[in-house]
């Protein structure tokens, strides 16, 4: 493993021009703000609309998600597919465009067993050299993904090759059972937006996964538990745990929210979701994320000094 792949690493939501096409000069926007807040790397993941990607823009977004880095940290490209083929070509591609790590999401469509799990996710492995961050994710997977599925992963390709994200409800204690199962050897993600990483940091993480609109935010957070600050962590983490469960309701809930959070920044020009998304974000929703969302960046700076 030639980057320690660790830290916060923010998701960057996809950007679109006015046209609906992606726009690479936000993209790149966004990979700006997040390396200028202080976080270790960038993903591109499932909130990043993956799943309403072309086949040519998957590509290109992993060559956009390599060349955004810049040598500022790591880049960690999502690669899963409905086939062990279709993941494995994306995954050959992403690595030849050069990102760090590779984020796997299981089949979505179909109800695969441990066995079936541990076949797909190790023919990815035995075809890349960068290392895989298995995720798991809640809302898609048919049949969770069992702890002693996961372990068996890391006992056959090493804590170098192998890491996890994983999401099955209830989180916390999963991470607990993946640490003890693996004798506290597996790199563990929290990939709630920081909504449990109070609670899942003091039982062993190796970063965690949230979006670009938090960077900062979450950034400063796992900076004080790293500290061990717990008091000035808690300030940061339970109103940053509120305004995930606002915005968790639904993906496009929460792209609404995010996109345009970063378009009030400057961030990006378009807070455009790709269809066949009618998500309508009303004025209150707004109006109560737009306030506590202002209320932790101006923590982030207060608790950062």
């Amino acid at each position: 493993m030639s980057k320690q792949i660790a830290g916060v690493l923010p998701v960057v939501l996809m950007p679109y021009t006015d046209s609906g096409a992606l726009d690479e000069e936000d993209f790149l926007s966004q990979a700006d703000h997040i390396f200028e807040s202080g976080c270790q790397g960038l993903v591109v993941g499932q909130m990043s609309e993956l799943l309403r990607l072309t086949h040519d823009e998957r590509l290109r977004v992993a060559e956009l998600c390599a060349k955004s880095v810049q040598g500022r940290g790591i880049s960690v490209m999502s690669t899963g597919a409905e086939t062990a083929e279709a993941a494995v070509g994306y995954s050959r591609h992403a690595e030849a465009a050069g990102v760090d790590a590779l984020l796997v999401m299981h089949p979505a469509t179909l109800p695969l067993g441990d066995d079936e799990m541990v076949e797909y996710y190790g023919r990815i492995v035995e075809a890349v050299s960068v290392p895989i961050i298995v995720h798991h994710a809640k809302s898609l997977a048919r049949i969770p993904l069992s702890i002693g599925a996961q372990a068996q992963l890391l006992r056959q390709y090493g804590e170098d090759r192998v890491m996890f994200k994983p999401e099955a409800q209830p989180t916390p204690p999963r991470v607990s059972q993946l640490r003890d199962a693996t004798d506290g050897r597996a790199r563990i993600f929290e990939g709630d937006g920081g909504m449990m990483l109070l609670d899942c940091h003091r039982r062993g993480l190796a970063g965690t996964i949230p979006a670009t609109e938090t960077a900062e935010i979450v950034g400063v957070l796992w900076r004080l538990l790293e500290a061990g600050d717990r008091a000035a962590a808690e300030r940061i983490g339970h109103p940053l745990s509120y305004l995930m469960c606002h915005m968790m309701n639904s993906t496009d809930y929460y792209l609404s929210i995010a996109k345009r959070l970063l378009k009030e920044r400057g961030i990006v020009k378009n807070d455009h979701i790709r269809g066949p998304s009618a998500h309508v974000l009303d004025s209150e929703s707004w109006s109560e994320a737009s306030r506590v969302y202002t209320r932790l960046l101006n923590l982030s700076k207060e608790l950062s000094r």
